[in-house]
């Protein structure tokens, strides 16, 4: 993927001018006045009804010791007022260095299924440990025939570990488009589509995990559209997608810093920090572009994920309450 430059839009404000007719002045400024304070009055009683989420670490951490951005979906409200259930979906990074704790916790919260978006590669490097009366579904979003410069970086040895990414910045890894190509992409739509048929299936009394290696790109990105198809706001999509900087700001910190050993061009220290989290503008691109050619990421699901109506119904009955 070639390197495009990020795109700001600006939003343009209208001045209407008044006309104040001579002699009308006192009365058209007490009407105008009037007017005024009822549309404020309006307007506050809008912000008092609309669906306010405080996306934040602490509310949607599950706990876990050595499993990175681990957090669940539940708690946001929805913009129908409905708000989604607590502990049953769950996205996070690799388990592979889960603790006795940490599964534990999973237990506890009635995990039945982990969704592993990795490669055959990643998991055959770092498999997922087995949890007793939990099903591990693999699932593919990258498309592994297709030699390509993440997957050249990330399986060579490299003595920085800020390096592989450092060369896949070089390599024009870090993109605009990157999201908005893997919703496109054959292959991630299959991927997402089983997902989607797993989460129908799913029991409505038990926990759900899905996750990959850094639980930020593939996971980031079924977890948009499954609180899209949900009804949570667009903003909170968002919130929740960039909340993972919040998850991994150690480990962001940690790479800048390891990066700068290697180059002194700052483009190239914030590019291996963006590719340790994630930028949320990319997301919001690709969530722009669902709308502007299906409507929005409903009618994605819908279109090019063979979902129906009456699916989304029973995901929404499922995980909202």
């Amino acid at each position: 993927m070639k390197f495009a430059k990020k795109i700001i839009s600006l939003g343009l404000v209208g001045i209407i001018g008044i006309g104040v007719l001579t002699g009308c002045q006192s009365n058209n400024t007490e009407s105008n006045n009037s007017k005024t304070e009822a549309t404020q009055t309006q307007d506050e009683n809008k912000e008092e009804t609309k669906p306010s989420n405080d996306v934040s670490l602490e509310k949607q951490s599950i706990g876990l010791e050595k499993v990175s951005n681990a957090r669940q979906l539940g708690g946001y409200v929805t913009e129908s007022g409905k708000k989604v259930v607590m502990d049953k979906l769950i996205r996070s990074g690799k388990l592979a260095e889960a603790t006795d704790s940490d599964i534990q916790k999973l237990k506890d919260l009635n995990l039945s299924t982990v969704v592993d978006f990795r490669t055959t590669d990643e998991i055959g490097k770092e498999p997922d440990p087995e949890i007793e009366g939990v099903k591990n579904e693999q699932v593919k979003i990258l498309n592994e025939n297709v030699d390509n410069n993440t997957t050249k970086a990330t399986t060579k040895v490299y003595d920085n570990p800020a390096e592989s990414l450092l060369e896949m910045y070089r390599n024009g890894v870090l993109s605009d488009d990157m999201y908005s190509s893997v919703l496109n992409d054959e292959t991630a739509q299959k991927g997402f589509t089983q997902f989607f048929q797993i989460l129908l299936e799913q029991d409505a009394d038990k926990a759900i995990l899905w996750h990959c290696t850094g639980g930020k790109d593939r996971a980031g990105s079924a977890s948009a559209l499954l609180l899209s198809v949900l009804g949570v706001d667009r903003e909170t999509v968002l919130d929740d997608f960039e909340l993972t900087n919040e998850f991994l700001a150690d480990r962001i910190s940690y790479m800048q810093g390891e990066a700068k050993k290697l180059t002194d061009k700052q483009d190239e220290i914030d590019g291996v920090g963006k590719l340790t989290g994630v930028d949320r503008s990319f997301m919001e691109k690709a969530l722009a572009e669902l709308d502007e050619k299906y409507g929005s990421p409903t009618e994605y699901v819908k279109q090019e994920l063979g979902l129906s109506d009456e699916d989304i119904q029973t995901l929404q009955d499922k995980y909202l309450q």
